[in-house]
């Protein structure tokens, strides 16, 4: 039985979950420098060792709350694709949970309604513990085009 290894993370005491693989790495959170007339979620840049990066407020993106910002606080760098070349986008999160294996047969379905956020940012559902949790899908979370559209 195949299995992969994903990111867990919670955020406004949810856990979602990346395939690991999509993860860069994990920084503590930083100052963000603010880039006017971006989407409100779009938080601004900051840099990562000379790498500018975007911020994206990942509850904000799903329409719900801004993230609180705490001392466990952290930025995941994510890795995403945006005309054939890679990009590195960080999401907020309030705290690393865990990075653990998930078998494919435990991956169901998003189900039409039901979830706090929107299926189009669901690549499935994972049973974890459990509890079925959000594996999200980075290129809709992530979506170059919707980040980039300048505030009205």
């Amino acid at each position: 039985m195949e299995s992969k290894q994903y990111f867990l993370f919670v955020s406004n005491f949810d856990i979602y979950a990346v395939e690991a693989l999509e993860v860069i790495e994990i920084v503590e959170y930083q100052n963000i420098t603010k880039v006017p007339m971006l989407n409100s979620f779009v938080k601004g840049v900051t840099n990562i060792r000379g790498n500018i990066i975007a911020v994206i407020d990942l509850l904000e993106r799903f329409g719900l709350e801004k993230s609180k910002i705490s001392n466990k606080t952290s930025l995941a760098i994510l890795r995403t694709e945006h005309e054939n070349k890679e990009l590195q986008i960080a999401i907020i999160i309030d705290e690393v949970y865990e990075v653990d294996s998930i078998k494919s047969s435990d991956l169901e379905v998003t189900p039409a309604f039901g979830t706090k956020v929107n299926g189009i940012f669901i690549k499935s559902m994972a049973k974890y513990n459990n509890e079925y949790i959000p594996v999200l899908n980075i290129d809709t979370v992530l979506n170059i085009d919707e980040l980039s559209i300048l505030a009205k």
